[in-house]
């Protein structure tokens, strides 16, 4: 993509600004900074004790049941060659993959209002289990915190901070226990310094972390951070609900390190993106609304210029409501995309999903969600460039998934929910897709709810 400005003074300005936000934000600690306010708002005053639980900070548990018959998500092809005596080699010969999980998870919710002032935090940890690849076994942490401040009536935006320990997801490393830690810290505002004007800007600090078993050591190749800078400006319309219908321009700026490289001395997979994109959030009429964002997206790699890319991206959601009780979302995109795939390559990624709903009565709620979508890696995926995983991560990939859930609320703060899903992959991998059908029950209770 052409420019009509210095490339590289641009980049100089922002690698300026990336260390500076990054000094304010470890000299602040959002994650500290965030639960301190909220610890002394709730002990300020204990008269008020009472009143707090079950308003200002609710607590919450639940249990969820699965099964499923391709739990880990094998492949059709799955080789056995590496894997020693046990449970999961022979349930990949005898072809026998289902299994049961439970999940138990306990949590607090935080909402505070001090003036114009809001605070919200939600802290929760579960416990997983598998009953026939207990391998798997592990345990889940989740915390984040938001403050959304407002000074005068021009000024606003947030400050806060997430961290999330999981299991990473099978799609792309199918019966690999992988631990993935992720620490998101921001910072945004928006500016309205005009009834029709309004300048937005926000920093992200995203920081991804691996734990690989001691059998797939380079997996921790795949950590990484990533510095997000956006800046913006939107047109306010008059039409409407008041501060819905907006359109601007949004540019972005992003510089991904990895600190662990793979074994090559060859191999550097640091990157930085940019991005112009107009977007779009309008109510067409009282029952449907329209989000668009889209534009051109330029990713340039450190080495490996086959990984480079110049092209479209964008994302399209369209909402409607066509009674009180029913409604439907269709979503659109087509991506460039790599965090979640945990791959240091990204890929091109283009589907649609449909997501209906049914309030049956007041208690009783029918959901779906169907989605397609192909994710085409091109050349970009290499034994050199992503060991342990190029022989999992196919040239072109197509999944599909569909879920039909449903949803009752005996009375306040408690939800009992029933789903029942399939899931395939189809690929070019050497290894095949695989193709899974699972169901769930969720039962939770939340104090205070309303």
């Amino acid at each position: 993509m052409k420019y009509l400005f210095s490339e590289s003074t641009v980049t100089y300005i922002c690698q300026c600004l990336m260390s500076s936000v990054i000094d304010l934000l470890r000299s602040i600690r959002f994650g500290s900074f965030v639960s301190g306010c909220m610890m002394l708002v709730f002990f300020s005053s204990s008269t008020h004790a009472q009143q707090t639980f079950g308003k200002v900070i609710q607590p919450f548990g639940s249990y969820s049941y699965t099964a499923d018959d391709n739990i880990l998500r094998f492949r059709d092809n799955q080789r056995v060659d590496n894997l020693p005596d046990g449970t999961i080699r022979s349930a990949i010969l005898q072809k026998d993959l289902f299994d049961m999980s439970h999940r138990f998870t306990g949590g607090v919710i935080f909402q505070k209002e001090i003036s114009r002032q809001r605070l919200s935090a939600n802290f929760n940890y579960s416990r997983v289990q598998f009953d026939r690849f207990s391998i798997m076994d592990n345990n889940l942490k989740n915390f984040s915190g938001n403050w959304n401040w407002l000074i005068g009536n021009q000024l606003e935006g947030n400050m806060g901070a997430s961290y999330t320990q999981s299991l990473a997801p099978f799609l792309f490393q199918p019966g690999i226990k992988s631990i993935r830690t992720e620490l998101t810290e921001y910072v945004n505002a928006a500016w309205r310094f005009h009834p029709r004007w309004k300048l937005n800007g926000e920093f992200t600090h995203y920081d991804l972390g691996i734990k690989a078993p001691p059998d797939v050591p380079r997996l921790r190749f795949l950590e990484r951070t990533e510095n997000q800078f956006e800046g913006g400006v939107d047109y306010v319309s008059s039409r409407g609900t008041v501060g819905r219908n907006t359109i601007g321009v949004l540019f972005r700026y992003i510089d991904g390190n990895f600190p662990f490289e793979p074994s090559s001395a060859f191999v550097n997979n640091d990157y930085n993106q940019k991005e112009v994109m107009a977007r779009i959030n309008w109510d067409v009429t009282s029952k449907t609304s329209l989000q668009v964002r889209g534009g051109w997206v330029e990713r340039l790699n450190a080495s490996f210029a086959q990984r480079d890319f110049s092209g479209f991206n964008a994302r399209g959601i369209f909402q409607w409501r066509p009674t009180d009780k029913t409604g439907l979302t269709l979503s659109g995109w087509r991506e460039t995309s790599a965090r979640q795939n945990l791959t240091a390559s990204f890929s091109l990624n283009t589907g649609v999903s449909v997501i209906p709903f049914w309030n049956i009565t007041e208690k009783v709620r029918m959901e779906g969600d169907f989605s397609y979508e192909t994710r085409n890696f091109g050349d970009r995926i290499t034994n050199l460039t992503d060991p342990d995983l190029s022989n999992f991560l196919g040239i072109h990939n197509r999944i599909r998934n569909a879920t039909v859930r449903f949803v009752y609320n005996p009375y306040l703060g408690l939800e009992l929910s029933a789903s029942a899903y399939h899931a395939d992959l189809k690929s070019d991998s050497v290894f095949g897709g695989f193709n899974a059908n699972g169901a769930n029950v969720n039962l939770q209770y939340t104090y205070g709810q309303r």
